[in-house]
């Protein structure tokens, strides 16, 4: 085998197998990975972050991902408060509170790295958009209860902690939407039909 051959390989192997070491690890140091009910219980007493960094990221994101920045503002603010290094009783981590096993999916090094998490959060929301056909509340209700929980319940109705998660998340949204002091960071518009505007009110009034 060549050289290069050898070193090409060992870097897709090392890029493949990282992520899944890491969330062994960290699998193994946190407790239960559950996250059924709302958890406000957040081990890293930091101050929580808003600074113009994560608002950049956050605008980069929604445009890659076609989301709104106010959506992943309102899911970051309800998940972390802002804190990138909160870590819940039930083992999430960082702004968007990624599960270990996610944020291996999704070939995160670092959950506490906003940059990293930011793109994995928005990237497994909009998953959850395309798979409930653009449908924000159960989408959200995914994000917080796990994909197959939310289609086994046919909604979150029957999930009483999760429909207060996507209550809390669509009041911060509309929030965020109607707040004109808040740095603008994005310029697009939703697409895939996913305008979540007429669903954000229902589910908040």
């Amino acid at each position: 085998m060549r050289h290069s051959d050898w070193h090409t390989r060992w870097i897709h192997l090392a890029r493949t197998f990282c992520p899944l070491a890491v969330a062994v690890c960290l699998t193994m140091l946190m407790p239960s990975l559950n996250r059924l009910t709302p958890d406000s219980g957040m081990t890293d007493q930091d101050p929580p972050l808003a600074s113009v960094s994560v608002h950049s990221l956050i605008a980069t994101y929604a445009r890659e991902y076609a989301l709104d920045p106010a959506l992943l503002q309102a899911v970051i603010k309800v998940e972390s408060n802002f804190n990138p290094r909160a870590v819940s009783s039930k083992g999430a981590l960082g702004l968007m509170q990624l599960m270990p096993l996610t944020a291996a999916a999704f070939h995160v090094l670092d959950p506490f790295d906003p940059d990293d998490n930011i793109r994995a959060g928005a990237a497994l929301l909009r998953r959850l958009m395309d798979r409930f056909g653009g449908d924000l509340p159960l989408a959200l209700a995914a994000y917080h209860a796990g994909e197959r929980r939310v289609s086994q319940a046919a909604g979150a109705e029957s999930l009483p902690g999760t429909q207060i998660y996507v209550e809390r998340v669509l009041r911060h949204y509309n929030h965020f939407m109607a707040d004109k002091t808040l740095p603008t960071v994005w310029s697009g518009r939703i697409s895939r039909q996913d305008q979540p505007l007429s669903a954000a009110r229902q589910m908040s009034e």
